[in-house]
């Protein structure tokens, strides 16, 4: 059995009295030794007499069913609508217990459910017949048959009702200092007396039944997350401070290169003015001096291309250049020839120097031949 810490926490009067469980070894802890144990959830077991319990006849069915036939079963031996009152049924036992949603409301603000793992009436979480009087208070648990908890006045009351519970079985008893006037001729009561709470309570320390925690759907106990960040702060504030260098160092490594870029754009700037006098910086300086480049590389291409072109012309016999033109997408040759054989020939000799041309249109002048020539650009 792993550590568990028991509570039991007296609603009449506020007290708690704290148990470390642990491999059926039970020690007594004081409020202050109790904080060391505040990672390991509480069971708390409640002395109050909040809950009234009812013998019932459940059908012969599962438990969901059973669970469905509940409020039927008891509607009539209420005093008030079944749907103000909470009920809870362990599966193991006959007995429900029943109380007012106000007033479980009431107790559930007193309280802490991020540090308590389950609350238990007192009176249904022993695992045999046991009567216990502290003061002027009782607790009695009839295994089976019957759950209360209340005081003593009201037990006197319930004497005869307990005695025919019983039907001659012998229940053991326990009183704090000394047995109350009125129960020590009650036979059916076998009383050990006990000189302080302390010794008490070790000898009666409570069990655990789940179907009587009423930490159960509505009251979960819930999930203390700011104690759970602070139990992980350290891993928390290693992973941000990770992050935060990351990002610094991302952060100091852009700004770095804003000024470089900056430096750069500033230093091609100048070197545009000085080779692009004439031109005005656009928003894209790159294309733009890509673009320049490009255009004066082609245009000197097309020069050097129509200087052999006209050197060719003049060489050859019987041929003459009459115009160049350029419209800026193409070059157009006008020579005049004496037939169209010389710009054949004429056409293949440029081939020749990887210069390509095309005879365009061409038109009969007295007895000479005027053609066009389409100089294709690089």
């Amino acid at each position: 059995m792993s550590k568990a810490i028991y509570v039991l926490f007296n609603y009449f009067s506020d007290e708690k009295l704290y148990f470390l469980v642990n491999n059926n070894e039970i020690k007594e802890l004081k409020e202050k030794e109790f904080k060391k144990y505040s990672d390991i959830k509480k069971n708390i077991f409640l002395i109050s007499d909040l809950f009234d319990s009812i013998d019932l006849d459940l059908p012969e069915t599962n438990l969901t069913n059973q669970k469905k036939a509940i409020p039927f079963l008891i509607q009539d031996s209420l005093l008030d609508d079944v749907n103000n009152y909470s009920w809870l049924l362990n599966t193991d036992d006959k007995v429900l217990l029943l109380t007012r949603k106000e007033k479980l409301n009431t107790l559930i603000n007193k309280i802490d459910l991020y540090s308590t793992s389950s609350l238990n009436p007192i009176e249904a979480s022993f695992d045999r017949d046991n009567l216990i009087i502290i003061d002027d208070k009782v607790i009695l648990s009839l295994q089976n048959q019957w759950y209360w908890s209340g005081s003593l006045e009201v037990f006197y009351n319930h004497l005869s009702f307990i005695e025919e519970k019983l039907k001659d079985k012998i229940i053991e008893s326990h009183c704090l200092i000394k047995v109350p006037e009125q129960l020590k001729d009650k036979e059916f009561l076998n009383f050990t007396l006990h000189k302080d709470i302390r010794s008490l309570w070790m000898a009666n320390l409570p069990s655990l039944k789940l179907g009587f925690n009423i930490l159960k759907g509505k009251f979960e106990p819930k999930i203390n997350w700011f104690q759970k960040i602070k139990d992980f702060r350290f891993y928390i504030i290693s992973a941000l401070a990770i992050y935060s260098i990351f990002l610094v160092s991302n952060l100091i490594q852009f700004g770095s290169l804003s000024i470089l870029n900056y430096q750069l754009n500033n230093q091609l700037s100048e070197v545009f003015k000085l080779k692009f006098p004439n031109e005005t910086i656009e928003n894209d300086l790159i294309s733009q001096v890509n673009n320049l480049v490009n255009l004066n590389s082609y245009s000197k291409k097309n020069l050097d291309s129509l200087r052999l072109l006209s050197n060719e012309i003049v060489m050859m016999e019987n041929l003459s250049l009459i115009s160049i033109n350029s419209d800026g997408s193409k070059i157009t040759i006008e020579v005049e020839a004496v037939d169209y054989d010389q710009l054949e020939k004429l056409v293949k000799l440029m081939s020749t120097m990887n210069i390509d041309l095309s005879i365009g249109s061409s038109r009969r002048l007295n007895n000479l031949l005027v053609g066009e020539l389409n100089v294709r650009t690089f």
